[in-house]
């Protein structure tokens, strides 16, 4: 790109020096033979300008698309190394506006300035010199109004960093709504409520308008008065100038040859000008991008030795056998979260391969244990052992893949079952998926078009919610975890399905450690212990509520 910059500059500063020599040498001169060849040189050079900016474009937009990925997928490789506390506090909508659109922005501010600052550079340096040799006076005069457009975009600056964020926002503000409603269509249609979307959308679309006039208004302003200084700069020269030619002290070959120049010089200046004003605009989307990118992290700490080893079939993991017991050291939890005790100082054994249930009023704290289960969110004291070792001395992802969750709604994509079966088990064979399916009774449970090949909305849409269990069931079944936890998992099942749902994870999952979140615990079968997270204590429940 370097060596096509420089060629592509002194091509653009020869062609206003050849139309000094037509007018001087071949018009004026009266000289045909050189009015041909210098209007043929013309030709040519214009030509080969041609041909080395689509040489350019080429590589710059190769060049420019590389970096626009690699920019995005960093960003969007530390999003998914967030912890989910960060999602709890962030809207999606404005997170894809971010991953996209700011994204694009210094991408474009990167590749764009490097580019377009090379080549005014060099045309800027070039046609000055040129300039300055046909004419210094007529350069001095042509420059006296540099400080000035500094001035001006050196006085909108602040101005336009202020609108161009609340633009920006807006865009997040809009794309949060579109991504919130079409999500839950159907919800709106049953409430009726498609009117009251309509005029939520009209008054975000008037309010991204407004911000949008405003900058246009500031960006506008300032190219104007720095456009109407280069005029008046143009007219100085051309008044210098043209006494200078009536006075016989300058050539008017000359005269047309400098004002073409600055003409160049202008541009150039200007786009070195407009650098600084693209630069305010572009400062917004590195503060926004830049503040996903100071997010912390979840630490990525050591395997511990013998914990959680081997693979099965190159898509499970496969702990000791001994390995799955549960241990609570003095734990509590819930300040560095949300900012209230939710467990304090509470010790506990789970026995390998035992089937406890936990219960609950909401908000007590059950999802936010299971996620300190599996590292999600940290303990104000004390320690989760898993095997008799501390699970914070573990890998996160060997962690998560020993502690399975099953959740009310499973994340299910758009694609056929098949796909939706090798999500997280991607080394999977097809032989295995369709084990695991059969094992869980996915195609027999109600009816699938094309068995495991039936298409799927995003979501899980043409499922049933016993289907969609399942499915999820057949993904942690491929794992082969140690821990196997249901978190509210049962609720949207009715009673029956419920009580057969239990029984399937009792047959296949017997080795594993089961935690199951419930509201209602007399509804589980044969647990082993039934535990009240109750006043920041898991408080035991008598016998005879267990049977």
């Amino acid at each position: 790109m370097l060596a096509l910059a420089l060629l592509a500059s002194a091509l653009s500063i020869t062609l206003p020096y050849l139309s000094r020599l037509i007018i001087d040498r071949g018009l004026l001169g009266r000289d045909p033979h050189a009015l041909l060849i210098l209007c043929g040189a013309i030709v040519g050079l214009a030509a080969l300008s041609l041909a080395v900016a689509g040489l350019m474009r080429w590589i710059y937009v190769r060049a420019s698309a590389g970096i626009l990925f690699a920019l995005r997928e960093d960003v969007y490789r530390h999003l998914l190394a967030l912890a989910p506390e960060f999602y709890r506090r962030r809207a999606v909508g404005d997170l894809v506006t971010r991953l996209d659109g700011d994204v694009a922005e210094v991408q474009r501010f990167s590749t764009d300035s490097v580019l377009a600052c090379l080549n005014s550079l060099l045309l800027l340096v070039g046609s000055v010199a040129v300039m300055g040799a046909m004419s210094w006076r007529l350069t001095v005069v042509a420059a006296a109004v540099l400080p000035f457009q500094l001035l001006v975009r050196h006085v909108c600056r602040p101005l336009l960093t202020r609108r161009t964020r609340a633009v920006r926002e807006q865009t997040g503000e809009i794309a949060q709504f579109l991504f919130e409603t079409l999500g839950a269509a159907k919800s709106i249609q049953a409430a009726t409520a498609e009117a009251h979307e309509q005029l939520r959308l009209r008054a975000l679309n008037r309010g991204f308008l407004e911000r949008l006039l405003s900058l246009q208004l500031v960006s506008y302003g300032t190219g104007a008065a720095a456009g109407l200084l280069s005029h008046l700069s143009t007219a100085a020269v051309f008044i210098y100038g043209g006494y200078a030619v009536i006075a016989g002290s300058l050539t008017l070959g000359t005269l047309v040859a400098f004002v073409a120049y600055m003409a160049r010089s202008a541009g150039s200046a200007g786009s070195l000008l407009g650098l600084y004003t693209a630069y305010q605009r572009a400062a917004v989307s590195f503060e926004r991008v830049e503040e996903l990118l100071a997010e912390p992290v979840n630490s990525r700490p050591r395997l511990a030795p013998g914990v959680i080893a081997g693979q099965n079939a190159g898509y499970g993991l496969r702990p000791r056998p001994a390995d799955n017991a549960i241990s609570l050291r003095s734990v509590s939890l819930g300040r560095a979260v949300c900012g209230n005790a939710l467990l304090a100082d509470c010790s506990l054994e789970i026995a390998a391969g035992s089937k406890i249930v936990i219960h609950g009023a909401s908000g007590v704290g059950k999802s936010t244990l299971i996620d300190a289960l599996r590292c999600f969110v940290p303990l104000d004291s004390g320690a989760i052992l898993l095997g008799g070792v501390d699970i914070s001395e573990c890998d996160p992802a060997l962690l998560r893949r020993a502690v399975e969750v099953l959740v009310p709604d499973p994340v299910i994509f758009r694609g056929s079952i098949l796909d939706n079966l090798r999500f997280g088990n991607f080394d999977a064979s097809e032989a295995s998926l369709v084990d695991a399916a059969r094992r869980v009774g996915l195609e027999d449970h109600g009816q699938l078009a094309a068995g495991l090949m039936t298409a799927v909305a995003s979501g899980g849409a043409g499922l049933s919610a016993g289907q969609r269990q399942r499915l999820a069931l057949a993904r942690v079944l491929l794992r082969q975890p140690e821990v196997l936890i249901l978190d509210e998992a049962l609720t949207h099942l009715h009673a029956a399905a419920a009580q057969e749902l239990l029984r399937l994870i009792d047959t296949q999952f017997s080795r594993c450690t089961r935690i199951i979140v419930s509201h209602s615990a007399a509804s589980i079968p044969q647990p082993d212990m039934v535990l009240e997270l109750r006043d920041r204590r898991l408080l035991q429940a008598p016998r005879a509520l267990r049977a």
